[in-house]
């Protein structure tokens, strides 16, 4: 036997009671939701005190059994009237034998093991014994054990502390220490499956100490960062305990059943299209062809297709060099806005990197290979090399086929180096032009946000380089295409819209701390310079009062009801406001911009209707 203490010696000795909040009323809840038949019995293996005895006899009519070494536990269930057996658990074919021989005849119904499997040096033989029980019984399993990646743990950690306690997640007895990942895969290798879970959630855990560390303090500028990327990651950030049941099945012998040593590309491109610019689609895919790192695969969003388009497309892929084809899918998605395939498409991303390349855009030979250089000097940060804009408009062949022509040259319409703060007014990246490390989309769960009907790029970016940085490089490998005619997203969706979703990323911006990259200072130094005294940054929050009111008159009903009038002003020739930039706004003009508004023909007609609701809803 080893020498590390048994678990009914470290755990049998808390004598905790039941609470409707605890584990114990977490445990019973579960064991009701599964519908256990009442009458059968329930093994509490590692039961200490058993607290939990009596309201699973009285409240769901279960006979009771514990098993554990710490007597005073067990002498504690015996004068309650309930079963209770002593075992070493460290043991399988020990607590095997005890089980058969107090069951009996008797049907075993349900099974838990709570906070003492991290007191096991092997658990996993453990639950070799309780799945071959369950499965002769048709029985359920609860367990719980404490999560030793909740925030407060793990906030001390990155700053070397990692303080054991007598009780609690840290406890000095536990061997084992689990995630909510290492708990998943130890279960499923050992065949137990997930059904329902209850787990006992603390915002300040026993390891909230000390109480004015600025980690765990959530006021301070350093604790609202690391909650901000904690509860970013899952939702386990406040789980004090696991408590989860199960029920047996197949075991899994690797996680999820993937290959984990299978060579993974450095890249993941993912293009979505719609299947109505088939030619620039064949031009997406002969640029990729071409490449000279071919370090890459591609995956293929079909949006919203009808068969005929998905056949077309399907088609187009058929049609590439027969080396590329076994690194091309194609991946269909029925549903959401324009935003959604592209969380569909990193979910579906084996790379290191990832990559925006939508169907109508052209990226020269050394695409991929600049993003793979600038990831080897700066590996894990977003890459960004440089783009042009080109206007462009679909004709036709001579044969009738659709194709596309360039009416413009090459516009360094994008800033050659990334300035973050030239960034929060106004996005300078084209999607094309950057690529994103797949672990911050997989591990930190940084997602493109499927409330944003356009601009979901620039949101993603700000978010994600907040929290990756960003390595840069000027080389010209992309061509952003920009459409005169024909359907793009600027046609599609209305001046209104584009505002709407500009204002809507600030405001999240906003409730969230940014951690600024090192030269900030200074950047921001220079931009108090440029700006005079100071005076038209200090009057900020006066120039977001005035932007809001703008933004409310012409996303308004009214605004947008109004829409054939100033078309009609512009077909005669009369002067009509275009939708304005607000972002790059200032005082004086955002004033004088909601004058001409609010004395506008557009805004003064529906004038009474305004006033009509206004009264009702008083």
């Amino acid at each position: 036997m080893p020498d590390t203490a048994s678990p009914s010696e470290a755990a049998g000795c808390y004598d905790n009671p039941y609470y409707s909040d605890n584990v114990y009323g977490h445990t019973r809840s579960l064991l009701e939701d599964l519908g256990i038949a009442r009458g059968g019995v329930h093994l509490d293996l590692g039961c200490g005190y058993g607290r939990i005895a009596e309201a699973l006899r009285d409240e769901l009519g279960l006979q009771y059994l514990g098993m554990d070494m710490d007597e005073g536990g067990l002498a504690s269930l015996r004068q309650r009237g309930f079963d209770a057996l002593s075992c070493d658990l460290r043991d399988p074919a020990v607590v095997e034998r005890n089980v058969r021989e107090a069951l009996g005849s008797r049907r075993l119904g349900s099974i838990s093991i709570m906070d003492t499997l991290e007191h096991l040096p092997e658990p996993p033989r453990l639950l070799e014994v309780v799945y071959r029980l369950a499965r002769e019984h048709g029985a359920a399993l609860t367990i719980s054990v404490p999560n030793v990646a909740h925030r407060d743990v793990g906030f001390k950690l990155a700053f070397g502390r990692w303080d054991e306690t007598g009780t609690g997640i840290l406890d000095v007895t536990h061997v084992r220490f689990f995630t909510e990942e290492s708990l998943r895969q130890m279960m499923q290798a050992s065949g137990w499956h997930e059904t329902r879970r209850r787990d006992v959630l603390l915002e300040k855990s026993d390891q909230h100490f000390p109480r004015f560390h600025p980690a765990l303090a959530g006021e301070t500028p350093l604790g609202q960062v690391l909650r901000y990327l904690r509860d970013s990651m899952d939702d386990n950030g406040s789980v004090n305990q696991f408590v989860r049941a199960y029920l047996p099945g197949p075991r899994k012998s690797t996680v999820d059943g993937l290959d984990r040593d299978r060579t993974t590309p450095f890249l993941s491109v993912v293009t979505r299209t719609q299947g109505r610019r088939l030619d620039t689609l064949r031009d997406v895919l002969l640029c990729l062809s071409s490449q000279t790192s071919q370090d890459f695969e591609l995956v293929v969003i079909g949006h919203r297709l009808d068969q005929s388009a998905q056949l077309a497309v399907e088609r187009v892929i058929e049609d590439v060099h027969r080396a590329f084809r076994p690194r091309v899918r194609f991946v269909r998605v029925d549903h959401g806005n324009r935003t959604t395939p592209l969380n569909v498409g990193f979910s579906e991303a084996r790379g290191d990197y990832v990559a925006i390349l939508d169907d109508d855009d052209f990226v020269f030979a050394d695409w991929v290979e600049t993003f793979q250089k600038l990831a080897e000097r700066s590996p894990g940060r977003v890459l960004r090399a440089g783009a042009v804009a080109q206007a462009a408009e679909p004709v036709k062949t001579l044969e009738g086929r659709p194709a596309v022509r360039a009416v413009g040259t090459f516009e360094r319409r994008y800033a050659k180096d990334f300035d973050l703060f030239q960034h929060l007014a106004e996005n300078q990246t084209p999607p094309v032009s950057v690529a994103f490390p797949r672990s911050a989309f997989a591990d930190l769960r940084i997602r493109f946000d499927e409330q944003l009907t356009t601009t979901e790029d620039w949101d993603f970016l700000l978010r994600t380089v907040a929290v990756c940085g960003l390595a840069n490089s000027p080389r010209v490998t992309s061509i952003y295409r920009q459409w005169k005619l024909g359907e793009s997203s600027f046609t599609v969706h209305s001046p209104e819209e584009w505002v709407a979703n500009h204002q809507q990323i600030w405001r999240k911006l906003d409730r969230i701390p940014l951690v600024l990259p090192p030269g900030s200072a200074t950047r921001l130094r220079q931009l108090f310079t440029e700006r005079g005294t100071g005076g038209a940054i200090v009057s900020d929050a006066r120039g977001n009062e005035l932007r809001e009111r703008a933004r409310v008159i012409l996303t308004s009903r009214s605004w947008s009801l109004t829409a054939p009038v100033r078309w009609m002003q512009r077909l005669f020739g009369r002067r009509s406001r275009e939708f304005p930039r607000l972002w790059e706004m200032k005082g004086a003009e955002l004033e004088q911009l909601i004058s001409e508004l609010e004395r506008s023909p557009s805004w003064r007609l529906l004038a009474p209707m305004r006033a009509i609701r206004q009264r009702f809803r008083r």
